[in-house]
């Protein structure tokens, strides 16, 4: 039983430490080996700056997995935007639609979030 609130807890405690991904354009291969890859891919995520600094650099290190996630094994994201914004975001789901178009404005959530926008580049060599 202990093991299972404490379970629970980590999971409500890490809940807050999570980026999203606005766009995700995957890296696609050529038809043929020798061409390599067509389209290197890229995207962008987003990551909210409200709560204690180490959540943020939390959300800050998801942001830069889910990247490194879309780009795959060869490739590795490179940051070409940074910017941070005010966004407005609306905690609805389809059943309970009407309900937040009654409340009118009131129901958008704003929050400063840090935006990232990236390309999917081949992995340069680091010299030693």
């Amino acid at each position: 039983m202990r093991h299972l609130v404490l379970l629970l807890c980590a999971a409500a405690f890490l809940s807050a430490c999570v980026a999203e991904s606005v766009e995700r354009r995957r890296p696609r291969k050529g038809p043929i080996r020798e061409v390599g890859y067509v389209d290197y891919g890229g995207g962008s995520v987003r990551y909210s700056l409200t709560g204690w600094s180490w959540f943020i650099q939390g959300r800050r290190r998801d942001a830069r997995r889910r990247m490194r996630k879309n780009c795959g094994k060869d490739l590795e994201p490179r940051v070409t935007d940074e910017y941070a914004r005010q966004d407005a975001d609306a905690p609805y789901v389809g059943d309970d639609l009407a309900v937040s178009i009654q409340l009118g404005g009131t129901h958008y959530k704003i929050e400063p979030f840090v935006h990232l926008l990236y390309e999917c580049l081949p992995r340069t060599e680091t010299p030693r």
